[in-house]
């Protein structure tokens, strides 16, 4: 039998909660009970392809899913899609894309300890939010927040970013979005 996270009904429910996680930025998606518990994993398998490059910074995946995957590995500064160990802290230059092609930018997929709960809070504003959005997390090293500022300073320009939990639970980031400490 084909584990759940293979099967085209669940990546298509991953695909679109994964809309709707980019449309409402810092709004909490929970994944279905069948997939694994740790969501960059879920992530993965819903978005890469063959053609697809793959940076594992931390080895947060197993020799078994880099071969289901398919996925092309690469470096943090050339893979369109990077998962990292978001308590660590962001020590290198991902894919920023350009002016004409700014789709040409990694995705990063950080997985911090806890989404929607946490000592730590962010303050949300841009597109697809209301006024102002505060998400609570754990887990996220500091210096993300700083680099993300950074690689996203110059719009179109950019990174977005994807934070997963243990808890089958994202949130996306687009590089639309503005962050600030709360």
């Amino acid at each position: 039998m084909i584990e759940p996270i293979w099967q085209t009904p669940l990546q298509q429910q991953v695909f679109r909660q994964l809309l709707d996680a980019y449309s409402y930025p810092g709004k909490v998606q929970t994944l279905a009970d069948a997939l694994p518990a740790a969501a960059y994993h879920a992530l993965l398998a819903t978005l890469l392809d063959g053609t697809s490059s793959l940076c594992d910074r931390d080895g947060l995946l197993e020799a078994t899913q880099w071969s289901l995957l398919q996925a092309k590995p690469a470096s943090a500064s050339s893979a369109q899609f990077i998962v990292c160990d978001g308590t660590q802290a962001a020590d290198f230059t991902p894919l920023l894309g350009t002016l004409t092609d700014p789709e040409q930018s990694a995705t990063l997929l950080l997985a911090v300890a806890s989404i929607g709960n946490g000592t730590q809070a962010l303050r949300l504003r841009g597109p697809g939010i209301q006024q102002e959005t505060t998400l609570a997390l754990a887990g996220l090293h500091p210096s993300w927040l700083a680099q993300r500022a950074d690689w996203c300073c110059h719009f179109p320009l950019g990174v977005d970013c994807i934070l997963t939990d243990t808890q089958r639970q994202f949130v996306a980031i687009p590089r639309t979005t503005q962050l600030e400490v709360c």
